[in-house]
């Protein structure tokens, strides 16, 4: 029988009291920081800390009470949760056909390695996303640049772009880490085959270094905003430098002419 992984963003990260929160309501099991959790028959929860969980099999009912469950221990929630839907079924042989996953067991581990690409996958997609929206919303930087030979903004608004596009950079490269190799197969690295079929399914390796150079993108808007704000600062010095010279030339006149 067909049956359903969904996989929910729904924050930047969870608060760490979250694991002994769901410990005192359902059976749990800790994997270093990955909670699996077991809501019901065959309904299972695995939770990652960095904002993301991917359920397998769950009603809708239990998932709507368990997403009301957790609301309070979501750090810098996301306006709107992204999900992404994937199937599996049991069969004899681990294989990938379109969105569906036929496993050759249904353990625990299982579960976890495949959720953890999932997982990543979901969290990827928002780091595109967040980055693409950042390019796209500054675009009018270079282009002003190209066609004026200087950026039709204030000081001010220069300093706000770049906070806001740091604050996006230094995000994506705080929780940077979260792409590599979950530690959970140091543990247990007979796993890591299902993990890497799925990764590589889903071109995760090829979408970070594309999420890289579009980071390097946000890097050289810092660079453009931040030669713009000290040119912009040099032309204020030169302006009081040329009316204090002023200045003193005419109470110099002043004098001579007394």
């Amino acid at each position: 029988m067909q049956k359903k992984i969904n996989s929910f963003v729904v924050s930047d990260k969870f608060d760490t009291k979250i694991y002994q929160f769901l410990s005192g309501k359902y059976k749990t099991t800790l994997y270093k920081d990955i909670l699996f959790v077991t809501v019901d028959v065959e309904q299972y929860i695995v939770l990652f800390k960095y904002g993301v969980y991917t359920c397998w099999n769950i009603s809708y009912e239990n998932l709507e009470f368990f997403q009301n469950e957790i609301k309070s221990f979501l750090i810098n929630p996301l306006e709107e949760c992204a999900e992404e839907k994937f199937k599996y079924i049991l069969e004899d042989e681990f294989k990938i056909i379109y969105d569906k996953f036929l496993l050759d067991n249904d353990s625990e581990r299982l579960k976890i390695a495949i959720s953890s690409a999932l997982a990543q996958n979901a969290k990827l997609s928002q780091f595109e996303t967040k980055v693409e929206n950042t390019i796209e919303e500054n675009s009018i930087i270079p282009q002003n640049l190209a066609k004026y030979g200087k950026i039709s903004l204030s000081k001010k608004e220069i300093a706000k772009k770049i906070g806001e596009l740091f604050l996006v950079k230094s995000q994506i490269n705080l929780q940077y880490d979260l792409l590599d190799t979950p530690e959970f197969f140091w543990e247990y690295p007979e796993y890591e085959k299902y993990y890497n079929s799925i990764s590589k399914y889903l071109d995760i390796t090829p979408r970070v270094e594309v999420l890289n150079k579009k980071v390097e993108v946000i890097q050289e808007l810092l660079d453009v905003l931040s030669n713009e704000q000290n040119h912009k600062y040099s032309s204020f010095l030169e302006w009081i430098i040329i009316i204090l010279i002023f200045i003193e030339i005419i109470m110099g006149l002043y004098e001579f002419l007394k």
